[in-house]
């Protein structure tokens, strides 16, 4: 007589490489953020970025990143750019970096530096998408910006922030382009569609 056959072996356990506690939850988005504007507010809205900016017609400069288009994706997908931008690393003085909700916000500091990267802006239309995926939270200011060679870029533009540098909407912290580009860029570059603009 044959023995009886062994019993099966126990169900594996699924056991995580790493605890719960070092995944980090998805980031909130600030409410009110993605609220659309009027027509005439946002002509309005471009009317005053442009009053600091250099002569007219619009002319060639370069932009500071230091959120989300640092990414050079974001950014092609926010001008419908044919192809990817090539942006360079700089370091901006004179500012620091507060948040609103999952978005950075430059803010005076006469200590303060940031960490980005540089773009070359040469159309005016591009201009205005810029402005209108910063939203009105934000304004366009001049500021330098240094290359990692040490080049200097005088006359640099930057989107800073509009409130007040206290703003109780404002906390610290700083901006985590990896936590952005795992949760929230997809909802961007799949798109691939320009932030619509006004013409002013």
């Amino acid at each position: 007589m044959s023995p009886p056959p062994a019993p099966p072996p126990p169900p594996r356990r699924f056991r995580p490489s790493r605890s719960a506690s070092t995944v980090h939850p998805r980031p909130p988005v600030p409410s009110g953020t993605f609220e659309p504007i009027g027509k005439s507010q946002y002509c309005h809205f471009l009317k005053d970025t442009k009053v600091s900016m250099p002569g007219e017609p619009f002319q060639p400069l370069h932009m500071f990143f230091y959120g989300s288009l640092m990414d050079p994706e974001v950014l092609q997908a926010i001008l419908d750019l044919p192809e990817l931008p090539t942006t360079r690393s700089a370091t901006m003085s004179g500012f620091n970096i507060k948040m609103w909700g999952i978005y950075p916000a430059l803010i005076p500091s006469h200590s303060g530096s940031v960490t980005g990267t540089v773009w070359m802006v040469t159309s005016e239309t591009h201009f205005d998408r810029l402005a209108a995926y910063e939203t009105t939270a934000y304004r366009c200011d001049e500021c330098e910006a240094v290359l990692e060679g040490g080049e200097v870029l005088k006359n640099c533009r930057a989107f800073c922030w509009a409130g007040e540098p206290d703003s109780k909407e404002l906390e610290d912290g700083s901006f985590d382009l990896e936590r952005y580009q795992k949760y929230f860029k997809p909802s961007v570059t799949r798109r691939r569609s320009p932030v619509p603009i006004a013409t002013v």
